[in-house]
C-alpha cells in the first residue's frame, strides 16, 4: 500500500483540488460558498483525476526513473507498471463517473477534456515543450473555473484563471530554462529560441498577469483587504523576474509564493 500511496501522491492531489473550493468561494463573493454541497463533489473529482495523472507520470517515465529515480514505485518494484496502468484507469473512470451523476455537463466536459489532457500529455506532448507548458497552464487555470461552476461562473473567477494560467506558464518556462542542459528528449522553448528570449517571454507573462490584478478592485469593487494583499502579491511577482536571468530556482520558487499570496489576496477580497 506505500507503494501505491507514493505513486498517487494524494498530499499534491489535495492541495491542488483545494482550487476547486477557492473558485466557488470566489463565484458567491462570500465565504458561504463553502455550504454548497457540490462544490465538494467537484473537488472529488479533481482529485481522483489528479490521482489518475500522477500515476501516468510515472507510468511513462519508468525508463528514466530506472536512472534518476531507482527508489520510485515502478522503477523499485513495490508496483508493477500494469498494476498502475490499471489503477489509472479505474481513477479516471471514477472521477468520470462521479462528475455526470453529480454534477453538470458543463463540468462532466472539462472533467473528460481534463483526462484527454493529462493522457496526451504524459504519452506525447509533454517531449513538445512549450506546448506541454500550456497544457498544464490551463488544467491550472481550469481548476478554478471548475469549481465556479458548481454554484455560478463569474467574471471575477476567469479573470483568476488566465492569471494562474499565465504565472503557471511562466514558471514552466523558466523551470525549462533552468533544466535546458538535461532536456535531451524535450524541445522546450530554450532549445528553440534561446534562454535569453524565453526567460524575457516568462517576464512579459508576469507583467501582463499583474496588469490584471486591479480589475476586481476597479471594476467590481472589491475592497481595500483585497488591494492590500494582492499588492504584495504583485511585488512579490515582479521580484521574481529580476530573478529569472541570473537565478531560475529562486525566480520560480518566488512565482509560487506570489500564486499562493494571489489566492489569498482573491479569498480575502471576495469572502470579506
Amino acid at each position: 500500500m506505500k507503494g501505491y500511496l507514493a505513486l498517487m501522491r494524494p498530499i499534491n492531489a489535495v492541495m491542488a483540488s483545494f482550487g476547486t473550493v477557492i473558485g466557488g468561494v470566489i463565484a458567491v463573493e462570500s465565504i458561504r460558498g463553502l455550504l454548497h454541497p457540490k462544490l465538494y463533489l467537484a473537488m472529488a473529482v479533481v482529485f481522483l483525476i489528479l490521482l489518475g495523472g500522477n500515476i501516468l507520470n510515472d507510468y511513462f517515465d519508468v525508463e528514466t526513473d530506472k536512472i534518476n529515480h531507482p527508489n520510485r514505485p515502478i522503477p523499485s518494484g513495490q508496483v508493477s507498471r500494469r498494476s498502475a496502468k490499471y489503477l489509472a484507469i479505474a481513477l479516471f473512470a471514477g472521477g468520470l463517473i462521479l462528475s455526470i451523476f453529480t454534477l453538470n455537463i458543463s463540468q462532466f466536459l472539462i472533467a473528460a477534456v481534463a483526462v484527454f489532457l493529462l493522457v496526451t500529455y504524459e504519452w506525447k506532448t509533454k517531449a513538445w515543450g512549450l506546448v506541454g507548458n500550456v497544457i498544464i497552464s490551463s488544467l491550472v487555470g481550469l481548476v478554478f473555473i471548475y469549481g465556479s461552476l458548481s454554484i455560478r461562473l463569474t467574471y471575477v473567477v476567469i479573470i483568476l484563471s488566465i492569471m494562474a494560467f499565465l504565472a503557471n506558464l511562466a514558471r514552466e518556462i523558466v523551470k525549462d530554462v533552468e533544466d535546458v542542459s538535461g532536456d535531451i528528449n524535450r524541445t522546450t522553448l530554450p532549445k528553440k529560441i534561446g534562454k535569453g528570449l524565453s526567460l524575457v517571454a516568462a517576464a512579459v507573462l508576469i507583467v501582463v498577469a499583474v496588469s490584471l490584478t486591479p480589475i476586481p478592485y476597479i471594476f467590481f469593487k472589491w475592497n481595500g483587504f483585497y488591494a492590500f494583499t494582492v499588492a504584495l502579491s504583485d511585488a512579490i511577482f515582479l521580484a521574481s523576474v529580476f530573478f529569472f536571468f541570473n537565478d531560475q530556482t529562486k525566480g520560480q520558487n518566488l512565482i509560487k509564493i506570489g500564486m499562493v499570496v494571489g489566492l489569498i489576496a482573491f479569498l480575502v477580497g471576495s469572502a470579506v
